[in-house]
């Protein structure tokens, strides 16, 4: 979990993870609590979750086709991890060790790769951050 979502995943989860981001290494239901947070709350009021992303719930708007964001994993990729993972291009190890574990994981359930997507779908290398880590709202928390 980013640094900035621990104040407001502290809020919704009533504990003070601002101040003890510790917590969640120290009991591991809270850390389950607080991942299905961030999975399944969009980061702001205009965006979606990860989760409808993933599970195609999400309609791209004119801008974010523009901004190269399209549904798949790489748009759940985006809004996770924004741009220090997405757009930076294709040889991004971040990106790219995101996008083979999710196939890894994927092998182990017998689903088939091509089920993924194709590397457009499953890639955010080219797409512009949902919300880019220089805006006000992630710097606080």
């Amino acid at each position: 979990m980013k640094n900035y979502n621990y104040g407001k995943a502290g809020e919704a989860l009533k504990v003070d993870l601002l101040n003890h981001p510790e917590y969640i290494e120290q009991n591991a239901t809270l850390a389950f609590q607080a991942a299905l947070w961030q999975w399944m709350s969009p980061p702001e009021k205009h965006l979606p979750s990860p989760h409808d992303v993933f599970v195609g719930n999400w309609k791209p708007t004119k801008n974010d086709t523009l901004s190269k964001r399209v549904p798949g994993f790489g748009a759940t990729i985006n809004l996770l991890y924004g741009d220090q993972t997405c757009g930076q291009g294709p040889d991004n190890e971040a990106m790219n060790n995101i996008i083979s574990h999710y196939l890894y994981y994927l092998d182990l359930m017998g689903v088939g790769r091509e089920e993924a997507g194709p590397n457009e779908v499953l890639s955010c290398a080219e797409q512009k951050a949902f919300k880019p880590s220089g805006s006000p709202s992630s710097a606080t928390n």
